[in-house]
């Protein structure tokens, strides 16, 4: 266990400017988000900053493959296969330290949208010709939040099997890598369909609080118990969709360790 913390640490300092970085600018974004409400202007276009972290996820599949390939470029690969550990903890540490960045940025990014959609209704209730629906910040909390850690672990496990796909294949890498992940991404969205189910899915739900009953238009919406449920298999398949991915690639690594 010690070793492999070390090993872990080991990535979170070779990449401290990066992990530094973009967390501090997702937390700015959605500073100026969440401050670009007032009562004089009103609602400002800037409350939109609030979405651009969300894109910073897309740099972390890069940053994991690109962990690997460094290691290889510099010659440090020896030295790290010499080390009286597996394979597997190794590639795991890599992988641990790109998803703990990508579960920090998410976070920000999530807690930031959720002002926003407070602030929102904040507005909404002292501008009268402002009208909002009932979309609360717990719903968007829920489905930011499923989305976002949806892609994450889909995005990782490709990554980590382009990794260790990049380092088995030398030539042609480029074409296996592209194959593999279009692979991924069909498998993925194939069975999508079968596991959402949502076609008799009700996204909202009218709440049963109200004095007429939980059919009464005039009473608030919010997420439906089937919804949240869908919710829950989104990520859960995505989860395994991703840890499948990342599994050959972790074994294709090992592989490469031991040849």
């Amino acid at each position: 266990m010690n070793t492999w913390k070390t090993l872990y640490i080991k990535e979170l300092k070779e990449h401290r400017a990066l992990f530094i970085l973009l967390p501090l600018v997702t937390a700015f974004l959605e500073i100026v988000a969440v401050l670009s409400f007032n009562d004089a202007q009103g609602l400002s276009p800037h409350f939109l900053w609030s979405f651009v972290p969300y894109a910073f996820l897309l740099v972390l599949p890069f940053l994991l493959v690109h962990s690997f390939v460094q290691e290889t470029k510099g010659q440090t690969h020896y030295l790290l296969l010499s080390l009286p550990v597996s394979r597997a903890q190794i590639f795991a540490a890599k992988a641990a330290a790109v998803a703990t960045l990508g579960l920090v940025l998410g976070a920000l990014s999530t807690a930031g949208l959720v002002a926003v959609v407070g602030q929102l209704h904040a507005l909404a209730a002292r501008v009268t010709t402002l009208h909002l629906t009932s979309f609360t910040a717990l719903d968007a909390l829920v489905i930011s939040g499923t989305l976002y850690l949806s892609a994450l672990a889909v995005l990782l496990g490709m990554a980590g099997g382009v990794a260790g796909l990049k380092l088995v294949v030398r030539r042609f890498a480029g074409l296996a890598s592209t194959a593999f992940v279009l692979g991924v991404f069909y498998c993925y969205f194939s069975a999508l369909p079968e596991v959402l189910g949502t076609s008799q899915v009700s996204w909202f739900d009218h709440h049963s609080n109200g004095p007429n009953g939980p059919n009464d238009p005039n009473d608030p919406m919010g997420l439906s118990p089937d919804f949240l449920k869908v919710n829950i298999a989104f990520l859960a398949y995505s989860i395994v969709i991703g840890l499948g991915a990342m599994t050959i690639g972790m074994w294709l690594f090992e592989r490469q360790a031991e040849a």
